[in-house]
């Protein structure tokens, strides 16, 4: 039992355009959820800490829980409450998970633009093959 080429071919796209749709739709979105609340924690903390140093960075931290709007905001916190203890310049670690973060989300966010490019170009190339199939076999009848 073999596959003509051309069945082949229709689910390829199909699979592509499957994929294409998944991550645009459900994983791009749960990770820019993801890397945005890291991006907020941390940038939130830099400002803290760019404005009243140590004791301004301790004074937030403690204020997270109790306040936090993401669940993950609370894990974030109790994580870096216990590395703030092991680093000597927080203010150049907290700039560079901000960096980090950010730089994440415009991948994720020009990956998921670029999957929604690639799925409206399969859309219209079988919108164009359908019309000209559908033309193809007018003439002939």
């Amino acid at each position: 039992m073999s596959f003509p080429k051309n069945r082949i071919i229709k689910i390829i796209v199909m699979l592509v355009f499957l994929s294409c749709m998944l991550f645009a739709n459900f994983v791009a979105v749960r990770m820019l959820m993801r890397y945005g609340v890291d991006t907020y924690f941390y940038d939130k903390l830099l400002v803290a800490y760019t404005v009243g140093g140590r004791e301004g960075l301790n004074l937030e931290l403690g204020k997270m829980p109790v306040t936090d709007k993401f669940a993950r905001e609370s894990v974030l916190a109790k994580d870096f409450a216990i590395r703030l203890e092991t680093l000597a310049d927080p203010g150049a670690f907290l700039e560079n998970k901000v960096d980090i973060n950010k730089r994440m989300v415009n991948l994720i966010r020009n990956l998921r633009s670029a999957a929604i490019y690639l799925m409206l170009i399969l859309f219209a190339c079988k919108l164009i093959i359908d019309f000209i199939n559908k033309h193809k076999s007018g003439k002939s009848a």
